[in-house]
């Protein structure tokens, strides 16, 4: 497997940003839609109380790289709707070891202890949200990797 340094740096910082989205919406600094009513959403906002948005979104953005370099790791599937299952499974799969280990203490507290079957659908969520993100980016001629 090729690694794409271009693309870990682009996805790291699209997820870095979707954590800083995300992070207002848990402290319900702006709405959208609902979205910050959601328990997810919700049971987030004492994680960023831990954290500074920096701090935070690194460690979003290195989880991105990690789902990334797992979704890279096979042939892309020949559909783009089997390609974003794929996403999906590769985000929700690397959310195996940030719950379980203690690299990320506060969101096990605060995220995967409480809210344990939610979790595996919110990562596979954001996933698809970056994913989504850099395809649209790539549409428009903003990005290339």
């Amino acid at each position: 497997m090729k690694i794409n340094y271009k693309k870990l740096v682009l996805v790291f910082v699209i997820t870095g940003i979707w954590d800083v989205l995300l992070r207002f919406l848990a402290e319900k600094k702006i709405k959208f839609f609902g979205v910050e009513n959601v328990s997810w959403v919700k049971a987030l906002q004492p994680y960023f109380e831990e954290h500074t948005v920096l701090a935070a979104a690194l460690l979003a953005g290195f989880a991105g790289v990690c789902a990334s370099l797992l979704i890279d790791s096979i042939s892309r599937p020949k559909t783009d709707f089997a390609f974003a299952l794929w996403v999906g499974l590769a985000s929700a799969l690397v959310g195996i070891p940030m719950r379980v280990s203690e690299f990320y203490p506060h969101l096990k507290k605060y995220y995967y202890g409480p809210l344990p079957f939610t979790t595996i659908f919110s990562d596979a969520l954001s996933g698809l949200v970056v994913m989504a993100s850099m395809s649209a980016l790539e549409r428009l001629n903003l990005i290339k990797y």
